[in-house]
């Protein structure tokens, strides 16, 4: 049993970091850093977020994400908008300028993720989920004993 637990380690270790690869890339592609990558992204299939919600759902330092948005600021990709429900709180969202650059520069991207998933198929898809989701868990679990 301890081997075969010792491979999957290895296995999985390998195909999470070879799918983090692939966004480095596409990131370096475009001229991105994968922070400014996933910013991007996360705002355009989540909306608004804030910069603390961007930190926390991607693991990067607030300093980093304080970084990226200040200079997406500056040149006009994203605005800070103040919180619906605390207007103290900033909301970081994409510009006009910002879709129009995530519409032309990442739609590749989001088209490679589309045509890999319809090919996987729902039914694999939901699985995976399930299954990377219970990891997550049970990981945060452990990590929170450890």
């Amino acid at each position: 049993m301890n081997e075969i637990v010792e491979r999957q380690r290895y296995d999985f270790d390998a195909v999470w970091s070879q799918a983090n690869l692939l966004y480095c890339r596409w990131a370096e592609r475009l001229g991105f850093s994968y922070p400014v990558l996933m910013t991007l992204y996360a705002l355009e299939v989540h909306g608004p977020m804030t910069q603390k919600g961007l930190a926390d759902r991607y693991g990067f330092p607030k300093q980093t994400i304080h970084g990226v948005v200040h200079g997406l600021v500056k040149d006009g990709t994203v605005a800070l908008l103040p919180g619906e429900t605390d207007r103290r709180e900033k909301l970081v969202t994409l510009t006009g300028p910002g879709r129009e650059l995530v519409r032309t520069r990442l739609a590749p991207l989001f088209d490679a993720e589309r045509e890999a998933l319809s090919v996987i198929g729902q039914e694999r898809i939901d699985r995976m989920l399930d299954t990377i989701g219970l990891f997550n868990l049970l990981m945060g679990r452990n990590l929170q004993e450890a």
